[in-house]
């Protein structure tokens, strides 16, 4: 084989190997952030959740009421009591969680001081 022959079933190699890494690699994705349990649970509070949601605090950590069970942070990772403890079940019987909310209130806003009629003073 001629060294031109051989440069040429180089390239080929090469772009062909380079074209199926390509493929695999493009279907993963680098995920920056918290790691989870390796069981499958996938059912943790969103990000919004817990910011606008007053945790309750047992043993320590906070703990958040979300899809039927309470749901904790442990390191790094997010998990969830097997059996309701009693303290939580007793929290969870006096009302539901604290919601905060950071949107502006809906509705017509109140009219500001020394305006009558729209008017600045009250003259027509």
């Amino acid at each position: 084989m001629s060294f031109a022959g051989l440069k040429r079933l180089t390239r080929r190699w090469t772009w062909v190997i380079g074209s199926a890494v390509l493929a695999v690699s493009s279907g993963c994705g680098i995920e920056a952030g918290a790691t989870y349990p390796g069981d499958g649970y996938e059912d943790y509070p969103p990000d919004w959740y817990i910011a606008t949601t007053e945790p309750v605090y047992f043993e320590g950590r906070p703990a958040y009421w979300y899809h039927d069970h309470w749901n904790y942070r442990d390191g790094g990772r997010w998990r969830h009591f097997d059996r309701e403890p009693p303290a939580l079940y007793q929290r969870r019987m006096q009302g539901p969680p604290v919601r905060h909310t950071f949107e502006p209130p809906r509705g017509r806003p109140a009219p500001a001081a020394g305006h009558v009629g729209g008017r600045v003073g009250g003259r027509r």
